[in-house]
């Protein structure tokens, strides 16, 4: 069976070597980038199952993210992840298409759940 490709796009390379250590032992592949211009450079490359999103990144925040990821595919699942649980920008991410909203800090369990919630419904 094919291993799922799930990219991490976060600022903090802490959290993309989080999960770059973490969701293989899931049986997952793991991309990361760091921000939104190299993101989306990978998404039409390597095609990811699912992105998980920070939305404050400088440059390309995380909305514009979404956005262009959704004109790229449609169907991949966007998680997103902030620090910042803003009520407004978690209707306005679902409102885009995000598949979720999770909040920092991480709860590796809860995102695991997520993930595979996400890959159920492809």
């Amino acid at each position: 069976m094919a291993r799922e490709n799930i990219l991490v796009v976060d600022d903090e390379k802490d959290v993309c070597d989080f999960f770059q250590k973490t969701l293989p032992e899931e049986g997952y592949r793991v991309l990361t980038a760091l921000n939104g211009k190299d993101a989306l450079t990978l998404v039409r490359k390597e095609k990811p199952h699912v992105v998980l999103l920070d939305i404050k990144m400088p440059g390309l925040d995380g909305i514009e993210v979404l956005e262009k990821i959704k004109k790229i595919d449609e169907n991949i699942a966007v998680v997103m992840i902030t620090g910042y649980g803003d009520l407004k920008t978690a209707r306005e991410a679902m409102r885009l298409g995000a598949f979720d909203y999770v909040t920092k800090p991480i709860n590796l369990d809860f995102i695991k759940a997520v993930l595979r919630d996400a890959l159920s419904e492809k």
